[in-house]
């Protein structure tokens, strides 16, 4: 008799252990410049190339819900809403920087190519003006204003 009653106190104390810890959803990816990114939303873009795995992480609950009051469990909610969609936005605002700066990058590589390439470029000073024929002097501060432009938008990808 005292063996069964032994044996249903530890199943209880175990559910009571599995009961105190909540799981939550988090997604895993490597980006193409080898960082791992660990995030609850999954990475922007239907056509990406990122192995992207979905973890359950387990997160011990300090307190049972059942002392807060009402007031608080409704702050705490609204909190953690606010801190979602914060990081949604941010996740959303790193994506179309990145995308952002793809596109500048590739575009400060082919006027690199024009500039270096040594062919006569027409340029236009303002809308109103006639067109001239760019100098050696400003082709080689395009040059190095496109290797410039190369570093900040290409950073380390060359």
């Amino acid at each position: 008799m005292f063996v069964r009653y032994f044996l249903f106190f530890i199943f209880i104390h175990s559910l009571s252990v599995v009961a105190d810890t909540e799981t939550m959803q988090v997604y895993k990816w490597t980006d193409n410049s080898g960082i791992t990114h660990l995030s609850e939303f999954p990475p922007e873009g239907k056509n990406n190339n990122f192995n992207v795995e979905k973890i359950q992480v387990s997160i011990p609950v300090s307190e049972p819900a059942k002392q807060q009051n009402n007031n608080e469990r409704m702050a705490h909610i609204k909190k953690y809403i606010e801190d979602r969609e914060i990081a949604r936005k941010l996740q959303v605002k790193t994506a179309n920087t990145a995308k952002t700066n793809k596109k500048n990058c590739e575009l400060a590589r082919k006027n690199l190519a024009l500039y270096q390439s040594g062919q006569r470029i027409r340029t236009r000073v303002n809308d109103t003006s006639e067109v001239q024929i760019l100098s050696e002097q400003e082709r080689i501060k395009r040059i190095k204003r496109s290797e410039k432009n190369i570093q900040s938008y290409c950073g380390n990808s060359e």
